[in-house]
């Protein structure tokens, strides 16, 4: 497998990923729109992956800004356009992403060569870049307006159905902009997964450290509250003695400061192993993260 091949396919798998969580967690506009929002999603992907050939962590790049619109589109949905009809969600999400697949294959030959020359933007006009956001928020602060003065759902559905036309048309007008956004985005994803790659040995030697703290404390809580006559936490709102399963979700929370109040000590001889626990995770944070940031740049001064 080529050196860049594998970060590739991790980058698609975590992609594929996310857009399945997200299909899954949009449940609430119905089971239909999840099946065509991921229809949709694909046919967008694979269009640009077979047209822009280039650079594949471009596909990546647009697969994961498409699916942080899905999650904005079901926000808005949700909250101001409930009572729309229920086909024109799935009409509607199609909109913005076909204006866009158009825009950019009208101006392909442009962004084709752009791909081809695989690496960052020299320009940052970042006004121009960011500037189609200024309208389509304009038209998503004023969808808030719509549940107070649209009640009925034929109308609410045209207004929907408006609204997502608008964003598309400034979508389509800006789909150059928006294409070289993703394209660097893309060359970022690349850069960042083979710095990931590099992680992964010094990442897991922290693991396996931070993980032998929070079994050794959790043993030792487990002990403690064994061998003792009187529970030495609180256990919900009451004195317990605690399993070894709630010894280790303690220690967890305990060397991750989280403290959500479930499982409390109680005695003083457990508090002080707490405060031992939690000055002994600081410190086993900032040694492992200065010897992961000093792996790093001694193994890329090496490639």
């Amino acid at each position: 497998m080529k050196s860049g091949e594998r970060p590739r396919l991790i980058g698609t798998g975590f992609t594929g990923l996310l857009l399945g969580l997200i299909a899954l967690a949009a449940g609430e506009i119905g089971t239909v729109f999840q099946i065509v929002m991921l229809m949709i999603l694909s046919f967008a992907v694979g269009t640009f992956h077979l047209i822009f050939r280039g650079s594949g962590f471009f596909s990546i790049s647009l697969a994961n800004f498409l699916g942080v619109y899905a999650c904005f589109y079901v926000f808005f949905v949700v909250t101001n356009f409930s009572g729309a009809s229920p086909w024109a969600f799935q009409l509607g999400f199609s909109f913005p992403i076909l204006a866009f697949l158009g825009g950019a294959i009208l101006k392909r030959t442009e962004l084709q060569s752009i791909v081809q020359s695989e690496r960052l933007r020299d320009e940052r006009h970042l006004g121009r870049t960011f500037l189609w956001l200024l309208p389509v928020s304009i038209v998503g602060a004023l969808s808030f307006l719509v549940p107070e003065h649209v009640p009925e759902q034929p109308v609410v559905t045209v207004v929907f159905l408006l609204a997502m036309a608008a964003i598309a048309l400034v979508v389509l007008m800006a789909s150059r902009d928006i294409a070289v956004f993703l394209l660097d985005s893309g060359l970022l994803f690349e850069e960042f997964f083979q710095s990931a790659a590099r992680l992964l040995v010094p990442a897991f030697a922290f693991f396996t450290f931070y993980s032998l703290q929070i079994i050794v404390f959790g043993c030792i809580y487990r002990i403690l509250d064994r061998f003792t006559v009187d529970p030495l936490f609180l256990v919900g709102d009451a004195p317990a003695t605690i399993s070894f399963s709630q010894a280790l979700y303690f220690s967890v929370i305990t060397l991750s400061t989280v403290g959500y109040g479930d499982v409390v000590p109680l005695s003083d001889m457990v508090r002080l192993i707490v405060s031992i626990q939690i000055v002994s995770g600081v410190l086993l944070l900032l040694f492992g993260f200065s010897e992961i940031i000093a792996y790093t740049r001694t193994h890329k001064g090496r490639s």
